[in-house]
């Protein structure tokens, strides 16, 4: 049996992790695999935060006003840009489809394909091909949990199945039923046209799968050998209402592996790809504060010279594992970059978030971070439903204030996330003091397009310009020299 593995995700500093352990379910299965990388054939992947250009201040206030404009001309031209300028576009989609119209040439038993909804309309001409060459498709990825996207996806011509969850324990069975054309009605998770499924429960027994497999995926392509790990699935806090991370396939509920289990994959990934670069994916790795102690203690004997970047949460827990002696610990480890999200610096925005973060905690956190050695990187939104003028303002004085500690920040414009929390709450039980109006889905981002009246008025435009000022100033420096291997990779 020959199974083409289409990987759509396509990040440009690293392999994709999920598709790696998917290559190695298989394997470890006796299935044989190819892999569809669309960097293999010069697709450039998603763009990441890098140091800011001179210009670049201008430019997106100049894309900001174009966003909370009254004018819904402006919006339209908006809109029509930003799907001219999405990731796959016709060129690449072009390049993708051509690349597995000639591995499909070499008969493969079925496809699987991970995606995000923003692939569509290349999964549609996938979906084409393999109908007019008779194999099985199945499509997966993090946001075919949410109902809405599934039976969206179980129309298109060609699709065989969409699988929600995580399908590793049942990837082989899975992959010879859909080979020999049996009802897969039998697996949680998988739905089919005219039956759409909630998603498969989470997978707990997450020391029995195998280390991913990155060894299909095109490593001369990458700047430098960084390799993606992760230590658990989840996030412990799980409450901040804009977040739909905690809704998605591997997101829901917390589980972690064993400490000896990860350190036992660096040693294998770091032997197998000469790699001395890793990224943590974990949403948060100081969920599990043992697991995270553990790495720092035992790192340095493990994989001794190694670097790191990874995101934290700092939170309002007494041992959060992120003191000043604990970071000290993890720079020597070799934790080079560090993301947490800030979000807003306002302590009722923040509480209206359920953030669960305090200012003077993550103030003394930039602090003994920086004085470690550890390069910075902040996460902040603007324009969270309730947000006034001073929220912004509040924001903008914190990044100044502590400029010499930060030494990235990501600006997000609010996006109301199929699924999260908050699109739960504004469907059913909008507050009145919020003025937001939620609309319809956007298939292709799983975004809940709102307006929020609040954000187009002259006071708070002229904030949040205030704010992307003190983003800029920071953004424009360069980084620590040892952490510039990972400037872009998050």
């Amino acid at each position: 049996m020959k199974i083409l593995v289409v990987d759509l995700n396509n990040f440009s500093r690293y392999p994709t992790l999920p598709v790696g352990l998917i290559v190695a379910v298989l394997r470890h299965a006796g299935i044989g695999v190819q892999v569809l990388s669309p960097l293999a054939r010069g697709v450039p992947g998603y763009p990441r935060l890098t140091r800011a250009k001179p210009w670049d201040g201008l430019l997106d206030r100049m894309k900001y006003w174009s966003a909370v404009t009254p004018s819904r001309r402006v919006r339209a031209l908006r809109r029509r840009a930003a799907d001219a300028l999405r990731p796959v576009d016709p060129s690449s989609r072009e390049v993708i489809v051509g690349y597995a119209r000639e591995l499909l040439e070499s008969r493969p038993d079925a496809v699987l394909v991970s995606a995000y909804t923003m692939h569509e309309r290349t999964c549609d001409e996938l979906a084409a091909l393999c109908a007019a060459t008779d194999v099985p498709l199945l499509i997966g990825g993090p946001y075919f949990s949410a109902r809405e996207i599934v039976e969206r996806w179980t129309t298109k011509p060609g699709v065989t199945a969409v699988y929600g969850g995580e399908p590793e324990a049942v990837l082989p069975a899975l992959v010879a039923d859909l080979v020999a054309r049996r009802d897969l009605s039998r697996y949680a998770g998988v739905s089919v046209p005219g039956r759409v499924v909630a998603p498969a429960p989470p997978l707990h027994e997450l020391d029995a799968l195998p280390f991913a497999d990155y060894t299909d995926f095109p490593w001369h392509r990458y700047p430098n050998r960084i390799v993606p790990i992760m230590t658990a699935r989840g996030c412990e806090w799980a409450r901040c209402r804009f977040c739909a991370d905690v809704r998605t396939a591997a997101g829901r509920s917390f589980r972690s592996r064993s400490l000896d289990d990860v350190l036992h994959e660096i040693r294998h990934q770091r032997a197998l790809h000469d790699a001395s670069l890793f990224v943590f994916l974990d949403l948060k790795l100081n969920s599990d504060v043992a697991l995270w102690r553990g790495l720092v203690d035992r790192l340095p004997d493990v994989a001794p010279g190694i670097r790191w970047t990874a995101s934290v949460h700092v939170d309002a827990r007494d041992e959060n594992g992120l003191s000043r002696s604990d970071l000290m610990r993890a720079a020597q480890a070799g934790l080079t970059r560090i993301t947490t999200g800030l979000e807003s610096a306002s302590e009722p925005l923040r509480k209206r978030m359920a953030k669960g973060t305090s200012l003077e905690r993550t103030a003394a956190y930039l602090r003994d971070a920086t004085e470690a050695g550890i390069s910075v990187r902040l996460t902040t939104i603007l324009g969270y439903p309730g947000e006034e003028p001073a929220d912004v303002d509040t924001t903008a004085r914190f990044l100044a204030d502590h400029a010499p500690w930060i030494e990235r920040v990501m600006l997000n414009r609010y996006t109301l996330m199929l699924d999260s929390d908050d699109d739960r709450r504004f469907r059913t039980d909008p507050l009145p003091s919020v003025p937001i109006r939620p609309g319809a889905v956007d298939p292709l981002t799983a975004i809940v397009e709102h307006e929020n009246p609040t954000l187009a008025t002259a006071a708070h435009r002229a904030a949040a310009y205030r704010l992307m000022a003190a983003v800029h100033a920071i953004n424009r420096r360069p980084l620590l020299p040892k952490a510039q291997d990972f400037e872009g990779v998050m």
